[in-house]
């Protein structure tokens, strides 16, 4: 089955869904200025839409996996609109920040499902569909900035309307597939019944593992964020409106880099992937500390991006392989809590950077990608039980079976199950790999 349509339509909603979170800073200066706010409460719109969406995503993804609520998406994407509409209209702080907390449940309940949705619509090229819907969060944070930049000038604060016209298309495109994700859920669920998938159990040691590397990572590349346009301005002395664009070469590497990562770890296994961009990430990162000379830190600051961004899909993938029957749940751990922590990090590592300097920052930042670098040598050296396989480690025909570890595992204590195993498929039975101590 052909499932083009419903992978471009999740990348969508996700872009309409992360429109919002990039919209929401942007905003801040309208709202301060049409509200009388102070820099605080301002700021603490923001950390009120993170810290709702990050504490309730995995509810979302919890909920999402037993009861199988694709229309959970589309109800996401026009809760997450809903809430910026309104900040343009209300007329009180706290309703302000009502709206936040409504935009940051829109985007709890979105990302969980769309994250398991696109596993099941990438079928066995996990990483490449992994990556179409990924990217769609790092068109939605560039652009949603950009909608603001255009339509509060000339309408002020109630320009905010203009968010609700891609939440209620969008919506309604993902209602109207809310029957076929169903049938999807239905034809995935069959085919690892069939060829004995569903009968793996969730690895909880692989994906607290891949969790750790995953909040190192996110805690710089949030930082990276915040910080790359000070250090360029203040530390490399340019022009603000360099450091604005040099941040726009971040933003956009890193894009592309998402889009085509997942694609190359289908070939070369997700943990080839991930321990291979951080080798490259944490030493360029270092370089970038160290250098003066601005072209050098240009071209490591993109070097730095690519790295970051081409492992983001494998991670993602490799959660949900470690919890086979918790995707939903692994979804909003990997894409929501650990982001929005990431997030959250970022004012301590600023108050570093006010009694050291940016610099004191930016290796702060560098000292957590080579803890991230630890973390992903670790994951990549220990063995997994049972041992779950990326597409580029576990190539064979479509309509040839795929041999679930739990048989694997129930070989080497069985003599008869291991015979067995061995005449029927002794090559693409998945060996469970036990740690020697």
């Amino acid at each position: 089955m052909n499932n083009r349509y419903q992978s471009s339509l999740l990348t969508l909603g996700h872009i309409c869904t992360d429109i919002n979170q990039g919209a929401l800073p942007a905003m801040l200066p309208f709202l301060i200025i049409s509200y009388d706010l102070s820099y605080a409460s301002a700021a603490s719109l923001v950390l009120a839409s993170n810290i709702i969406s990050s504490v309730i995503q995995p509810l979302f993804g919890y909920f999402g996996d037993k009861a199988n609520c694709p229309w959970f998406m589309a109800l996401g994407v026009l809760l997450a609109g809903a809430g910026m509409t309104m900040m343009g209209l209300v007329d009180s702080y706290w309703l302000l920040f009502l709206c936040a907390m409504i935009t940051g449940v829109g985007v709890a309940l979105f990302h969980p499902e769309g994250g398991r949705m696109a596993n099941v619509v990438a079928g066995q090229h996990k990483g490449a569909g992994i990556s179409n819907f990924a990217v769609g969060g790092n068109i939605g944070f560039a652009v949603g900035p950009l909608i603001i930049a255009s339509v509060m000038p000339i309408w002020g604060i109630r320009g905010s309307v203009v968010m609700a016209i891609p939440a209620v298309i969008v919506a309604i495109l993902l209602l109207r597939q809310n029957g076929t994700f169903k049938h999807l859920c239905v034809v995935e669920a069959e085919r690892k019944k069939s060829n004995g998938e569903s009968l793996l159990t969730d690895d909880w040691g692989g994906f607290l593992r891949v969790t750790a590397l995953n909040f190192a990572r996110s805690i710089v590349v949030s930082g990276l964020i915040v910080f790359i346009p000070l250090y360029w301005a203040h530390v490399l002395m340019q022009p603000e409106g360099i450091s604005s664009l040099i941040l726009t070469l971040y933003a956009g590497s890193g894009a592309i880099a998402t889009l085509f990562g997942g694609r190359i770890a289908d070939r070369v296994g997700f943990k080839k992937m991930i321990v291979t961009c951080l080798a490259v990430f944490t030493p360029a990162l270092a370089l970038f500390v160290i250098t003066s000379n601005v072209f050098l830190a240009a071209l490591l600051i993109v070097i730095v991006s690519l790295s970051a961004s081409a492992s983001y899909s494998s991670i993602i993938a490799l959660s949900q392989q470690y919890l086979p029957n918790r995707v939903g749940l692994a979804s909003g751990i990997s894409m929501g809590v650990v982001v929005s922590v990431g997030g959250i990090t970022s004012p301590i590592i600023g108050a570093v950077g006010d009694s050291y300097g940016l610099t004191a920052s930016m290796a702060v930042l560098a000292a957590v990608a080579f803890i991230a670098l630890i973390f992903g040598v670790i994951l990549f050296l220990v063995k997994d039980k049972p041992r779950l396989l990326s597409a580029a480690e576990n190539q064979q025909p479509e309509n040839e079976a795929i041999y679930p570890a739990s048989i694997a595992c129930a070989s080497s204590e069985s003599p008869t199950m291991k015979g067995a195993s061995s005449e029927v498929h002794p090559a693409k039975v998945l060996a469970t790999e036990t740690e020697e101590n």
